[in-house]
């Protein structure tokens, strides 16, 4: 195998892959790669294109985690954590990870020590995003997105969407958090604060967020618990690949 890529502490590395530039000859191989299990649950989906696009979801985590460790893809074993979030199960290996999806587009995030999320959310959809903020933000958000030129909402809604998926997704509780019950605010893309009410036992102090706007799209979110070793700022990377072909 080659040199794992070098993974410092205060280290965040997000890897993307357009679905439309996978091949069709590597998808067999992707299939290949996954354990019973997870072949299993990729059969439970009902079309084609589903069941492709979580080869592919699976293959990017395998070959990402590769890259880091002295491991062959097929050879990860993963488990389910504190709240069923899905961790890493091979001895000795302190990588962490997170993966999102669109129909579209793949990413997957690794650290090595953090409690992380990452989504990625398609905009171009037809949902009344107005009203779904209005049922699950805090009065904060509202205030800031309503006082927008309405050409200038849809997307402002969407990074608050993806900043509260990547947060819920990195403490691991998930919607049983409650959506009202942390408020951001987003001063630029990486100028972000969260504020928690008393129902969440957190310090805001501890998190660090940031959004990306990979193309036209597409949002994406990045959540990161600091807390571990007092990290200070961590620094994001991105990264473009197609699994077992593109670098």
């Amino acid at each position: 195998m080659t040199q794992p890529l070098t993974l410092q502490d205060n280290e965040v590395h997000i890897w993307r892959t357009d679905i439309a530039q996978v091949p069709r000859t590597l998808l067999p191989r992707y299939y290949q790669l996954m354990s019973a299990q997870e072949q299993v649950r990729n059969q439970r989906y009902r079309t084609e294109a589903l069941r492709d696009g979580d080869a592919i979801t699976r293959a990017l985590a395998r070959t990402v985690l590769s890259r880091y460790a002295d491991i062959q893809p097929a050879q990860w074993s993963f488990t389910k954590g504190k709240h069923g979030k899905p961790e890493v199960n091979n001895p000795g290996i302190d990588l962490r990870f997170n993966l999102s999806h669109t129909s579209q587009v793949v990413a997957c995030v690794v650290t090595r020590q953090h409690d992380i999320g990452l989504d990625i959310e398609h905009i171009e959809r037809n949902n009344n995003v107005l009203a779904i903020a209005d049922r699950y933000f805090s009065p904060s958000e509202l205030t800031d997105l309503f006082s927008l030129p309405a050409d200038q909402q849809k997307d402002r809604f969407f990074d608050y969407w993806t900043l509260k998926e990547a947060y819920m997704k990195a403490d691991g509780r998930g919607i049983s958090l409650g959506l009202g019950n942390f408020s951001f605010t987003i001063s630029d893309a990486a100028t972000i604060s969260v504020s928690f009410s008393e129902k969440i036992k957190q310090d805001a102090a501890a998190w660090q967020f940031q959004l990306f706007h990979p193309d036209n799209r597409h949002r994406m979110a990045v959540a990161i618990n600091t807390s571990p070793g007092n990290s200070g700022q961590i620094a994001v990377s991105h990264f473009e690949t197609i699994p077992l072909q593109m670098p």
